[in-house]
């Protein structure tokens, strides 16, 4: 019986692996009250419905869409986000490897004065099966050793949730940053078209002034007139014209912007957008959807979901720390005798067994330990609610701004019409001598600014427009095609591959 007792023992154990319990808190997702609808939501059901996952395309600018989808393709900040998310793909197969059991091989040999000169140049398990009774020394061994810590508490198995979660973490995270690169392509792309707009809307207003500046000029001379009239025409006609080199300025920033967002030098792309065009057109409603959506889209509330999950698996393996740490090793080879010791001979060694730590005192260490895990836990469900929260406030934020400039379009757009008829009376009456040339100016002056006005609330309404699908989190799910990740092969396989790969190659 007792010879028999080391093998149930380690049956024993193994079955324990098979079936062990797992220490520590299970996840589940925290529930969080949310609100029924957004503040200002419109309830309208009649607008038309926009595709969230390509909400860009409800501008139905045909340039934009090529723009966005080039920089889906060769955007560096995407690159770098794919990038993590495949190393923590492969950081989930190097947990799920250190759950199962490694086998080396080793050996040694030595000549000196000792009868055991194998003794610590083999592994210990190894070692720990030399037999030296019909031979006198021992100056040869080689062989394998293999070892398996067996997880009766669960820490590789939580080790295991929690790399997994970090991967969903970094899809997600890869996620945010696409929408981020859409919303900011979008973004750039408006204010450039705005811009050229209001640069389009300048010279116009430089020719009408240069057109009325020379009307005065000839008026002057004919002795019509008198030099104020010349000059405020000429000082307003300057003015204007100050302002066509930084706006220039702007359009080529904005381009520049444009081009590093698609992963091109701007010289590559500066004649393709150099062409001018409106600003892209909005919906006058929109369908925001309910609080409750943005759970299920918005990348940031994903990522922070499963670092919660991932915190709360870590939990449980500094807890499993403060438990016992059962191993079963072994070892097989042969010792020899030789380096010109005779008789030259060798024998077969094995050894076999479990082996047990147990934690009894650090001072309190790995109870720490344990407490900071379930405290950084806390903190991550503290930053998933906040985000939640964030989020419910920009959509609210966005949809109250946009609202508000599709009424100050309707506004300024009734402005226009009323200035352009003042513009025409002011002139008719200076014609006629009724007024002098300073209601004309002004007139002109404010025919202008309206102009100018109303090409940025068009800008400022479709970054409102942008900003709401940013919050509501859409865009990003038509774009998850992800290029699988090598298969890990063993240590032995590994280096052979690695060995005749030119530069390293993976």
């Amino acid at each position: 019986m007792l010879s028999r007792l080391p093998n149930k023992i380690c049956i024993g154990l193994l079955c324990l692996a098979l079936a062990g319990c797992k220490v520590g808190p299970d996840y589940h997702v925290p529930q969080m009250k949310l609100p029924e609808t957004f503040a200002d939501a419109q309830k309208d059901k009649s607008t038309p419905a926009i595709d969230a996952a390509e909400w860009w395309k409800a501008f139905g600018d045909d340039t934009l869409s090529g723009l966005v989808d080039r920089a889906i393709k060769a955007n560096p900040d995407l690159d770098i986000a794919l990038t993590r998310l495949q190393q923590a793909r492969e950081q989930e197969a190097v947990v799920l490897g250190e759950q199962l059991p490694e086998v080396e091989a080793s050996g040694g040999g030595a000549n000196g004065t000792g009868s055991d000169l194998a003794r610590g140049r083999a592994a210990q398990t190894l070692i720990s099966g030399e037999n030296t009774e019909k031979l006198t020394h021992v100056n040869q061994i080689y062989g394998f050793d293999a070892g398996w810590e067996l997880d009766l508490f669960g820490k590789y198995r939580r080790e295991a949730e929690a790399a997994h979660y970090d991967t969903e973490a970094k899809t997600a995270a890869r996620n945010n940053v696409l929408i981020t690169i859409v919303a900011d392509v979008v973004r750039a792309y408006t204010d450039m078209r705005s811009l050229q707009m209001q640069q389009k809307v300048l010279n116009q207003n430089i020719d009408t002034m240069k057109q009325y500046a020379d009307v005065v000029q000839q008026r002057y001379d004919r002795g019509i007139t008198n030099g104020l009239d010349l000059t405020l025409a000429q000082r307003q006609l300057a003015t204007l014209k100050a302002q066509s080199a930084p706006l220039g300025a702007q359009i080529s920033a904005s381009q520049f912007t444009i081009a590093v967002l698609c992963g091109e030098f701007p010289e590559n792309m500066a004649k393709e957008l150099a062409k001018s065009g409106p600003v892209p057109r909005v919906p006058e409603k929109l369908q925001t959807g309910v609080p409750l959506d943005l759970l299920r889209n918005r990348p940031d509330i994903h990522e922070a979901e499963r670092e919660l999950a991932g915190a709360t698996a870590r939990v449980g393996v500094a807890t499993a720390n403060l438990f016992p740490h059962f191993s079963l090793t072994g070892g097989v080879g042969y010792q020899n005798q030789g380096f010109g010791l005779s008789p030259v001979a060798n024998s077969f060694i094995w050894s076999l067994g479990p082996s047990v730590s147990i934690p009894l005192l650090d001072f309190g260490t790995l109870d720490a330990q344990v407490n900071i895990a379930d405290l950084n836990t806390h903190a991550m469900l503290i930053n998933y609610k906040q985000k939640i929260l964030n989020a419910v406030s920009e959509v609210d934020t966005a949809t109250s701004a946009y609202a508000a400039q599709q009424d100050r379009l309707k506004n300024l757009s009734q402005a226009l019409e009323a200035s352009g008829q003042a513009v025409s009376l002011a002139s008719q009456r200076y014609d006629r001598g009724l007024t002098d040339s300073l209601n004309v100016i002004d007139a002109q002056r404010q025919q202008y600014d309206l102009e100018q006005q109303y090409v940025i609330a068009e800008q400022t309404a479709a970054e409102q427009f942008i900003t709401l699908y940013k919050a509501l989190g859409s865009g990003w799910e038509k774009y998850q095609s992800i290029p699988p990740i090598r298969q890990p092969q063993p240590a032995i396989i590994a280096v052979l591959r690695r060995s005749i790969e030119p530069d390293g190659k993976q």
